[in-house]
């Protein structure tokens, strides 16, 4: 619950994870060009909601010929590194947001998580200091092998993958804070008779 709570308010009250969200000078210009160039057969359904990219690498059929494939390459190379570059996951139309679904299935999720590293921890000879750092390593490592390939091969702004992982993190800092509390071996010093 503890975790549970910190993510909340991380997402919700801090506004840390929105400060470097960046905005469009013309959303309904933008909305107007996205909607009707959304048709991707391996989206969900046919809605065409799903993640872009552009530009996006070509896919050349299977009748091109080793130049015609060559050069698509090239295009697309010269393409991405002049821009612009875009990554986002779309949505063309509407959809019921729902708070409390939302809320439940992350409570869920941290539960999992919390289940899986008490788990690890148990059968831990730590003093409870040690515990809290072990928990937190966990959380340190979660931010890393999920946050930092987003800023390696997406262009995630360097502040937004330091405050997610930060964010990481600190949850699991007061995760192991309470999971420490109940799960884990004391220390025992025995002497030499």
């Amino acid at each position: 619950m503890a975790v549970f709570t910190w993510e909340a308010l991380s997402w919700t009250a801090l506004g840390w994870h929105e400060s470097s969200w960046r905005q469009f000078r013309d959303e309904r210009a933008m909305a107007e060009i996205l909607a009707p160039s959304m048709s991707n057969s391996n989206t969900q359904a046919s809605s065409g909601a799903g993640i872009y990219v552009m530009p996006a690498k070509p896919r050349p059929s299977k009748h091109a010929t080793p130049e015609e494939a060559k050069k698509a390459a090239a295009d697309y190379e010269k393409a991405r590194e002049n821009g612009p570059f875009v990554y986002a996951v779309v949505r063309p139309g509407r959809r019921e947001m729902s708070m409390s679904g939302n809320l439940l299935t992350s409570f869920l999720r941290t539960l999992v998580c919390a289940t899986l590293i008490a788990g690890m921890l148990a059968p831990a000879m730590l003093a409870y200091p040690a515990r809290i750092v072990f928990v937190a390593a966990g959380g340190l490592f979660a931010g890393l092998v999920c946050e930092l390939p987003m800023w390696i091969w997406f262009e995630h702004p360097g502040r937004d993958a330091i405050v997610k992982v930060a964010d990481h993190f600190f949850a699991w800092v007061i995760g192991g804070a309470v999971l420490g509390l109940f799960v884990g071996k004391d220390v025992v010093i025995t002497k030499d008779m």
